[in-house]
């Protein structure tokens, strides 16, 4: 009790499809008998005088052929076979028009849902314990409950029909056959009918009961709510790793345009690639633009080829500089006195001897 009152929470999206996919999904059973008796009241009172006349001359051809058919071993299945067929055209419509209805009215409930969970093997299912407290459960009292409240409104109807006609009914036996048929066919239509209006009242009130019961039972609770946020969006702190990484790769720049603005590529000489800057005005020692190993540094090289940056090998410059610098952050100290000198010697070769740059 206490569980179920924690739970007063709507169902989420994720909640709803994990129960379709098990199978569970909203239905009434009262809608699904209501209508299938519906439809089978329907089709004999339409069909039934042409399946009567059906019936009445698959009889006469029998007993009309009875004297000259020879019952032997092989003719025996013949005849089988031949009445089965034309017992099987008379039904078939019948019972296909009740499988469609079904089909439909549970599809109209809950939309177009297969699953095979609910027929998977499980221990409760055989268990008598847990199904002698499945019957004596809340949902068990209402189901008895309810094929009580259908005797007791239905018995009554169909007693002051019947007792109402019982004079009628004892002058049958001195009627045409025909007539028999005809007059018992009509009382028979109208019982059911009037059954069926008095099982469409209470298959409402079972759909509208069913439809509540439904969401009920699919209600959650705050830490229901929490655990399905951590399996559907992930653990928080694990979110808030993937967006600081993802707010650096953005703050990185573009390859390209990195080593555009390099001085120097320094390589290792075909596993590492450093790109490297230096502007007085903008920072106060050299930064690391871009770096990268393998693919990346093949095409860090192929772009200061492209752009034509001096690239010069120094294998342990190029390696503390991938190991201890962060890219767009600026070198350590203790590379000053090497990235200085390596500056200078490109400064040399392209003339820059007051140390100003490219724009």
């Amino acid at each position: 009790m206490a569980d179920r009152q924690d739970k007063t929470f709507d169902p989420t999206p994720q909640r709803l499809r994990k129960a379709r996919e098990e199978g569970n999904v909203f239905r009434s059973r009262e809608i699904v008998s209501v209508g299938l008796l519906l439809t089978s009241v329907a089709v004999l009172g339409w069909g039934a005088p042409a399946g009567f006349q059906t019936l009445q001359a698959l009889t006469a051809r029998i007993f009309g052929t009875v004297a000259d058919v020879v019952v032997t071993q092989g003719s025996v299945p013949v005849l089988l076979a031949d009445l089965g067929q034309h017992l099987l055209l008379l039904l078939l419509p019948f019972f296909g028009l009740l499988m469609v209805m079904s089909i439909g009215l549970n599809v109209l409930q809950s939309g177009w849902n297969v699953s095979f969970k609910p027929l998977t093997p499980r221990p409760g299912n055989v268990s008598p314990l847990k199904g002698l407290k499945r019957i004596f459960s809340s949902r068990g009292l209402f189901e008895f409950a309810k094929g009580l409240i259908k005797i007791v409104a239905v018995g009554p109807l169909a007693y002051l029909i019947i007792s109402g006609r019982l004079p009628q009914i004892l002058l049958l036996q001195q009627m045409p056959l025909e007539d028999i048929f005809s007059l018992a066919g009509r009382w028979i239509l109208l019982l059911l009918a009037t059954m069926i209006f008095a099982l469409a009242l209470l298959s409402g009130a079972d759909f509208v009961y069913e439809k509540w019961r439904y969401k009920e039972d699919l209600k959650m609770s705050a830490q229901e709510i929490k655990d399905e946020a951590k399996e559907t969006e992930g653990n928080p702190e694990v979110k808030r790793r993937r967006f600081q990484m993802a707010r650096e790769l953005v703050r990185r720049p573009r390859l390209d345009h990195a080593v555009m603005q390099a001085d120097v590529v320094v390589t290792n000489p075909t596993h590492y690639a450093v790109a490297l800057r230096y502007d007085p005005e903008q920072a106060a020692a050299p930064r690391v633009l871009v770096k990268g190993i393998r693919k990346r540094a093949l095409r860090i090289k192929e772009l200061a080829r492209t752009y034509e940056i001096p690239m010069v090998e120094d294998r342990p410059l190029a390696r503390a500089l991938y190991d201890n610098v962060p890219e767009m952050q600026e070198i350590p100290e203790d590379l000053y006195q090497a990235v200085a000198t390596l500056l200078a010697e490109i400064y040399r070769r392209r003339g820059w001897h007051d140390g100003r740059r490219r724009s």
